[in-house]
Order: C-alpha cells, then sequence, then structure tokens
C-alpha cells in the first residue's frame, strides 16, 4: 500500500527499530549496541583512501577487541580480577552484526562499495529478517534491494509460494524441531551409553530443523519486502565429506570465511612462500575453522567444536590427496562416481558431523567435562 519509495524505506526503517527495542529494552545495552553499529559507519568514511586497508586493519583489531569484552569469553577469565566479564549486558544479534560489519568496512576499504548511505547502512545492520541469527547478506546485494525495495506482489505465484515457505519453516521450528527437543530432554529409562546414542543423533536433527525452519521463515518474508537473503542451507548431511558439508551448511557464514579469512590468509602465504603453500593450506583452514568455532559461542567447548571441525575439513583434503598420489586424477573421478564410496562417505561424514556437534550443547565448562565422561564411559563400554 505504501507506493512511494521513501514511505517504504521509512516503514522498514521504523520496523527495524520497533524490532530492535523489543529485544533490548535496557536502554545502556540499547545505547552501548548502538555505538557498536555506529562505530562502523564512521569507521567506513575513515578508511576510504590510500592508507584505507591499514586503517581498516586497525579499526578491525578494535572491534575484535570490543566484541570479545561484550561477548564475555571464557578466557577473559585468566585475567585477574575479572573486570572484563563483570559487566551483564546481552546484545541479541551481536555476533551476525560483527560480521557484516567486517565486510562492510572492508568491501569500502577495498573500493567494493563506493556509497555510503548512512539510512541503507542502518537497515542493513538491524533489519529485522536477519537481525537474531543471519543469514549474512552481502551489503552489495542489500543496496540493490535498497534501492528498489518493490515488495513481491505482482506475481501471485511468488507470494503463494513466500508464504508457503514461511508455512514450511514455522511447522520445522515449532513442531518437528520441538518435538525433537522434548525426546532430547525426556530420553526413555536405558543404559546410560544408549541414552548418550539416542541425544547424540537427535542433538543435530534438532539443530538442523530448527535452524533451517528459521532460514525459510525470514528468507521467505524478507522476499517479500523485497529483500533478497542468501539461502543458508542445502541438504547438508547428504555431504560426502566435511569440506562439501560446510559448502552446504550454514552456508553465508562459509562463504565470509572463506572470502574474509580463509582466502586472504592463503593468498598472503602464497605470495610469501609459495612452495610451502600445498601444506600450509592447513593451517589455513584450522584458522578459518577455529574462528568459526569461538563465534558461535564464548566457552571453550565451541574451542573444541571448530577445532574437531578443522580436523574434519583437513582430513578430507589429505585423503583426496592421497587419492590423487596413487590413482592420478582419473582414480580420484572413479572414486568420486562410485555410488558405494558415497553412500560410506556420506554415512561416516554425517557421524563425524555428530560428533562434532556433542560440543555445541554445553553452557559451561562443567558441562563439557560431563560431556567428555560421557563419551569415555561410552569408549569404555561402561
Amino acid at each position: 500500500m505504501l507506493r512511494p519509495l521513501w514511505a517504504r524505506r521509512a516503514f522498514l526503517l521504523a520496523a527495524s527499530a520497533g524490532f530492535l527495542w523489543t529485544q533490548h529494552p535496557d536502554p545502556g545495552a540499547l545505547a552501548v549496541l548502538a555505538a557498536f553499529v555506529l562505530s562502523g559507519f564512521g569507521a567506513a568514511h575513515l578508511v576510504r583512501g590510500a592508507r584505507g586497508r591499514l586503517g581498516a586493519a586497525l579499526y578491525i583489531v578494535a572491534l575484535t577487541a570490543a566484541f570479545i569484552i561484550l561477548k564475555r569469553y571464557e578466557f577473559l577469565r585468566l585475567i585477574p580480577g575479572d573486570t572484563l566479564i563483570a559487566h551483564a549486558l546481552d546484545l541479541v544479534g551481536l555476533s551476525f552484526i560483527f560480521f557484516r560489519q567486517i565486510h562492510y568496512v572492508v568491501d569500502v576499504s577495498q573500493g567494493a562499495i563506493a556509497k555510503l548511505d548512512p539510512f541503507a547502512y542502518l537497515v542493513y545492520q538491524l533489519n529485522p529478517f536477519s537481525l537474531l541469527a543471519g543469514p549474512i547478506q552481502r551489503y552489495q546485494t542489500f543496496a540493490e534491494n535498497w534501492a528498489a525495495l518493490t515488495p513481491l506482489t505482482e506475481n501471485a505465484s511468488a507470494v503463494r509460494r513466500a508464504y508457503f515457505r514461511i508455512l514450511v519453516g514455522v511447522f520445522k521450528v515449532a513442531v518437528v524441531a520441538e518435538i525433537i527437543l522434548y525426546s532430547f530432554h525426556n530420553a526413555p529409562e536405558m543404559h546410560s551409553a544408549l541414552v548418550f546414542a539416542w541425544r547424540f543423533y537427535l542433538f543435530p536433527a534438532y539443530v538442523y530443523f530448527n535452524f533451517a525452519g528459521y532460514c525459510d521463515i525470514v528468507i521467505a518474508a524478507a522476499r517479500l519486502f523485497g529483500i533478497a537473503l542468501p539461502e543458508n542451507f542445502d541438504r547438508p548431511y547428504l555431504a560426502r565429506n566435511m569440506i562439501e558439508y560446510w559448502n552446504r551448511w550454514h552456508r553465508s557464514l562459509t562463504f565470509w570465511i572463506r572470502d574474509y579469512v580463509f582466502t586472504p590468509l592463503y593468498m598472503a602465504i602464497a605470495r610469501s612462500a609459495p612452495a610451502l603453500a600445498p601444506h600450509l593450506v592447513f593451517a589455513c583452514y584450522f584458522v578459518a575453522l577455529f574462528l568459526a568455532g569461538i563465534w558461535h559461542g564464548a566457552t571453550w567447548n565451541f574451542v573444541i567444536f571448530g577445532l574437531l571441525n578443522a580436523i574434519g575439513v583437513s582430513g578430507a583434503k589429505i585423503w583426496e590427496n592421497v587419492i590423487i598420489a596413487r590413482a592420478g586424477r582419473k582414480g580420484l573421478r572413479a572414486y568420486l562416481e562410485s555410488k558405494p564410496i558415497l553412500w560410506l562417505a556420506r554415512i561416516a561424514t554425517f557421524h563425524f558431523v555428530c560428533v562434532t556437534m556433542v560440543f555445541l550443547r554445553p553452557e559451561s565448562t562443567q558441562d563439557l567435562l560431563e560431556i567428555l565422561g560421557a563419551l569415555r564411559a561410552l569408549a569404555m563400554g561402561s
């Protein structure tokens, strides 16, 4: 019903502000979040020009330090006095805002974003469709949407598909995921090892249906408003190895880490030590997946989660290199075309993913110790 573009923009900006207020009713928390977000737009103005990349690097270091403190990372307790984790702020969506902000400042410094629009930037960072849990949209795509902000009204079939996807998403989140979560917390009476196995499979199912359903809802709803959020899942539990898994699971996060962490790090190594690059690529995997792990949460279990995924990704690359060394590219093609091998690889990869997700569950170091104890008991058959 809002015909003028300025009216649609004003409505979306007001809706973003209202939704943000429902998530941060504490004025202090809202002020801190506003300072965090606005610093990105201010930094973007400063990093344009010949020295932009150095300025962007310095800003990202400062922003990361602020992020670590605001998220109250567990390792801060190693600093005497606990002064850095004494605050009680809970800033919803900070992790996704953090990554979008780095992307924005880096791309401005590299000339990939030319026009700095404060209103577009604020809605990009705070729009309710991606504030809570992504997907991580690139600013360039959002700017194209913002230029027209055309609601999905002309194509009746497309409108029906969008509403149907919202319905499917609600069913995944509110029915399937809730049933799985109830089963997870109410395991039947059985041997402790069997209880662990029961929960071992249920939690990955819950994470998938809850998160994929959420993405169905926000992607379709944003599309109705004329905003094209990226797809986040592509049948991840059918991946044949951990490299493919991360290209199917939380894809907007994977591609962000690839573009802003893995590729720049690997290119720097390739330029300075080209002979060592094929070997040091594994260090790049560990850095990238370690960051993916600790981005998910502030306790030590997320470190283990990231390192396990790095081991899985590195193992997949090493196995590919072994096949090429022994059978050549032709042998690799034959290996990849084998259906029995494909399904064995999928089953093995799925179980490895389930192992890594064990370390997404705990909320404290004590919970982590209990899980390690359960794993040890299961391995010993007790």
